[in-house]
């Protein structure tokens, strides 16, 4: 969702910051994508590979905003996102024990950190007057 998003973001976002934050996203989880995909793979997990309808439904209404109103919903979506992410990969870190995905998993711990911090701060500057 994260790199779906982040693409319309980068099309439909108005504040630099957006449009940069979009970009950070399909960067980074296309590539934690495809490393946590291959680790899940490695042991028998199946990797989803389209959106589920929930997200696909946050995708709708997104798409159909754009300028500020997609800044402040896109951001707001980003941090709620992001912070249940890190909670769940948080978990997962303390209960996995295959080594590769575990790997994988607290590789990925970071990442969402510094995406969840982003998120933060460029909500609160659409907040701002």
């Amino acid at each position: 969702m994260e790199v779906k998003l982040g693409e319309l973001a980068e099309r439909n976002g108005l504040s630099p910051e957006v449009k940069e934050f979009g970009e950070h996203m399909v960067k980074d989880h296309t590539r934690l994508n495809k490393e946590l995909g291959a680790a899940a793979t490695s042991i028998g997990l199946t990797v989803p590979t389209d959106l589920s309808e929930d997200q696909k439904t946050e995708y709708t209404k997104l798409s159909k905003l754009s300028g500020k109103g997609f800044d402040k919903e896109y951001t707001d979506l980003m941090v709620k996102d992001h912070t249940k992410d890190l909670a769940a990969f948080q978990k997962a870190e303390s209960t996995t024990q295959d080594p590769k995905l575990k790997k994988a998993i607290s590789t990925a711990i970071p990442v969402i950190q510094e995406h969840l911090s982003m998120a933060r701060s460029d909500a609160s500057k659409l907040a701002a007057p």
